[in-house]
């Protein structure tokens, strides 16, 4: 019976072993960007909001996206706001998802119809 027991528990070992070396490899040759585009970037902000808010508050939004979707940030200030993001993986926004891009777009659309000056958008 013991024999048994032993031979169960070390198929099941066996089995997991398996199974941790498959999601080790899929997880090893995902590339960051590929990753990145996999994970969906949800803006605290409804888009409908854009046009109450300062030029201010929308180049802080811009930054927050960009950051969660692992966007390098081009300027000091927005480093300094965001330095506790996870690390950014690509200066290209490409890396996110379309419908992030497509948040992004409008949001500038209406900072630039309010007339918010550059990429600090002050």
């Amino acid at each position: 019976m013991r024999e048994g027991v032993r031979q169960g528990i070390a198929e099941r070992l066996k089995a997991l072993r398996t199974r941790f070396v498959l999601v080790w490899l899929a997880l090893a040759f995902v590339s960051p960007a590929a990753f990145a585009q996999s994970l969906s970037v949800y803006p605290a902000v409804d888009p409908g909001r854009f046009g109450a808010m300062t030029c201010q508050q929308l180049w802080y939004v811009e930054q927050e996206v960009l950051a969660a979707g692992r966007v390098c940030l081009a300027s000091e200030r927005a480093r300094r706001a965001f330095r506790r993001a996870e690390r950014c993986i690509s200066d290209d926004e490409a890396i996110l998802p379309q419908d992030t891009r497509d948040y992004l777009d409008h949001l500038r659309s209406v900072a630039a119809d309010k007339g918010c000056s550059g990429p600090e958008r002050r």
